[in-house]
């Protein structure tokens, strides 16, 4: 049986495959982490038994505070609303995540869906990272309000995106679907451009805060 051919959607975009030569000292770098394990998981945050099974295969409840995420294991599970969040993890470990949280959920009310092959993640970092955020979001990214462990989903450029901050104020990272990617991709370079660009070659590790601190739970509510 043949192989499945991955290919990124920023297929037509060189110089996001092999990078672009660019000063170390550029304003502004990107990167695309293609191939990542995109998974969305559903559950009720105040259902104790579903908790309990993500944190066994996790090490940690998934957030229930919101535009939060949390890191276990070597994954992010990045809170999406009230009953939704998106696991990122290696692409190596998609398979193994995807079977260890069906089995320790099977006896949950969860969905587990694997939204893999159609979205990519795009990092974003650099002294002048914000600004470029700042051309195309109305987000207050000001890192008094956005550090390390915020996420949100908004748009960017007029596409819909998942982003997340991994160094406040410094480096961010946008979750993409795919039939916007290679739009946005185009976008950020050329609103990238005045502050010095320098594209690295793409990878497809993920990229952890080092949060050390266990998922933050939503406020009790009367």
């Amino acid at each position: 049986m043949s192989k499945i051919k991955l290919e990124s959607p920023l297929i037509d975009q060189p110089e996001a495959r092999t990078g672009n030569n660019g000063p170390t000292n550029a304003g502004v770098t990107l990167v695309e982490r293609s191939f990542l394990g995109h998974i969305m998981l559903r559950g009720r945050s105040d259902d104790a038994a579903f908790l309990a099974a993500c944190a066994r295969v996790f090490g940690v409840e998934p957030p229930t505070a919101p535009n939060t995420y949390a890191e276990g294991n070597g994954a992010v599970i990045g809170w999406m609303g009230p009953t939704e969040w998106l696991f990122m993890v290696d692409s190596e470990a998609r398979a193994a995540w995807l079977d260890a949280l069906r089995e320790a959920l099977a006896d949950v009310h969860a969905g587990v869906v694997d939204l893999s092959g159609g979205q990519t993640t795009i990092g974003l970092e650099g002294s002048h990272a914000l600004d470029v955020l700042a051309k195309g979001s109305t987000l207050d990214l000001h890192p008094r309000v956005a550090g390390a462990g915020f996420c949100t989903r908004s748009l960017l450029a007029k596409s819909a995106m998942f982003l997340r901050v991994i160094e406040t104020g410094h480096r961010f990272e946008i979750v993409v679907r795919r039939s916007f990617a290679d739009y946005l991709w185009q976008w950020l370079v050329d609103a990238s451009g005045e502050y010095g660009l320098r594209i690295l070659p793409a990878e497809s590790s993920l990229a952890l805060a080092g949060l050390d601190v266990a998922a933050p739970r939503a406020a009790a509510t009367a």
